[in-house]
């Protein structure tokens, strides 16, 4: 991150602190209709428009670390997709189904995959870590059905004793192919043929987040829950700073100062949040105030920095002097740390409920056997569930408040455009002709926009 822009943030925090009121000029924005939330017919259009022509994460690329390695990825319903490398050490992805309709790889298949489960609570809280190290038998993906194999470049390459492959129509003999790149070591995929490349499409979200050198971070570990809620209602709860103060506090004393919190709004609806910490906690971290960026500052350090996880030396002192997250539309948030982050990522199930996931990156921190990385996993499972629970515990009621028949609409202010700049992309994805009038929103924050 470019020492331009980090000044340009603390000029955009010192008057964030010093307003009264929304810009001059800035748009205001309308109640946002409650029914994007609880109608059946615009949770379709999604699923129909948005989810298939979208770059989405779908896992690291340790996790297939040889030829004929494979990843199932399963968290977007009705998209089955199967991660493979290739003769070539390419990560491909193709749709895990043969052209008759049916599995190439089982969908539950853990016989080469370390699972550690717990509950912290009755259906609550699930938590999985993945040690993946599936590979294809004799590298060949084979459909469950008919025992067609294909090879890792999707190209039918053997049937049963008894067929013809002479007789298998043209359409049969090839998979389904998806769009599959890899940006510092995340994998991610898009259905639809014709998308910019990924780079292109991440703009700067891409180049804020080098400074923490994605190709050398290591997965730690992955969480998920159920919540009775629609996605976005999860997605728009980490991406404003009102509820920290009343969420997370302890005691009545919260380290974030929300009034100073300043939003970068980037191209595709991918977004960054700075929010300073309060006078009272930069003095007890030795900072002179809350502006005071300076190496070895700061209460922020980091997820698992006190630890024994060593720090990214590339990564600039106002990750730990602030609280910054960055945002990937439409459902990927991480909050940065100086030794790594977690992803959270909210998946649609229906139009009421959502699998949250939480997938947490960090710097390499050398054998898992070490006795302070077992101590300090155990730790986090236990600080990370109250974060967690602090998180989602109104997400549910929130959705009780959508689905009441006396809701006329949710408002948003200034401080929380990056809300309505979710939303608006989400409209322009979908095309705004396909959305009814009722439910559609004016585009007003492409003047606004950073590249």
């Amino acid at each position: 991150m470019k020492d331009a822009l980090i000044e340009q943030l603390k000029d955009e925090i010192r008057y964030e602190f010093s307003r009264e009121g929304p810009p001059e000029g800035f748009p205001k924005f309308p109640d946002i209709p409650g029914g994007r939330y609880t109608d059946s017919d615009f949770f379709d259009l999604e699923m129909q428009e948005l989810w298939p022509r979208t770059w989405l994460f779908a896992g690291r690329q340790e996790e297939l670390p040889e030829i004929g390695s494979y990843w199932l990825f399963e968290s977007l319903p009705n998209t089955p997709i199967v991660l493979v490398r290739d003769a070539d050490m390419r990560i491909r992805a193709f749709r895990n189904e043969s052209p008759n309709q049916a599995p190439l790889v089982p969908w539950r298949d853990d016989s080469d995959l370390r699972t550690e489960v717990e509950f912290d609570a009755p259906g609550r809280l699930f938590r999985q870590q993945h040690f993946s190290r599936r590979t294809l038998p004799e590298g060949m993906l084979r459909c469950q059905r008919r025992g067609w194999c294909y090879d890792t470049n999707g190209e039918l390459v053997s049937i049963p004793f008894g067929e013809e492959l002479d007789a298998i129509p043209y359409e049969y003999r090839k998979l389904t192919e998806y769009r599959c790149e890899v940006w510092a070591g995340w994998i991610f995929v898009n259905q639809d043929p014709d998308a910019m490349p990924l780079l292109d499409w991440l703009g700067p979200i891409a180049r804020q987040m080098a400074q923490f050198q994605g190709e050398n971070l290591r997965l730690f570990e992955k969480d998920s829950v159920v919540i009775s809620c629609n996605w976005k209602v999860t997605v728009e709860a980490f991406q404003e700073v009102y509820h920290f103060k009343h969420i997370h506090q302890k005691e009545g004393v919260t380290m974030l100062d929300q009034r100073g919190a300043t939003m970068g709004l980037f191209p595709h609806g991918h977004s960054r949040m700075v929010t300073p910490i309060t006078k009272r906690a930069a003095s007890v971290s030795g900072m002179e105030d809350p502006l005071d960026w300076k190496p070895g500052g700061g209460m922020m350090r980091g997820f698992g920095s006190m630890g024994p996880i060593p720090e990214i030396e590339t990564v600039v002192p106002m990750v730990n002097c602030t609280s910054t997250a960055f945002s990937i539309f439409p459902n990927l948030i991480t909050p940065v740390g100086a030794t790594g982050m977690p992803f959270l990522l909210c998946w649609p199930i229906d139009v009421g409920h959502t699998l949250f996931e939480w997938v947490t990156f960090m710097n390499d921190w050398g054998s898992d056997d070490d006795p302070a990385i077992v101590e300090m996993r155990a730790n986090r499972l236990h600080e990370r569930t109250i974060v967690m629970e602090e998180d989602t515990r109104n997400m549910t009621p929130m959705q009780k408040s959508l689905d009441s028949p006396g809701l006329i609409g949710i408002p948003v202010s200034y401080q929380e455009r990056r809300i309505w700049h979710c939303a608006e992309t989400l409209d322009r994805v979908i095309g705004p002709e396909r959305i009814p009038e009722d439910l559609r929103l004016p585009q007003l924050l492409e003047p606004y926009l950073e590249n």
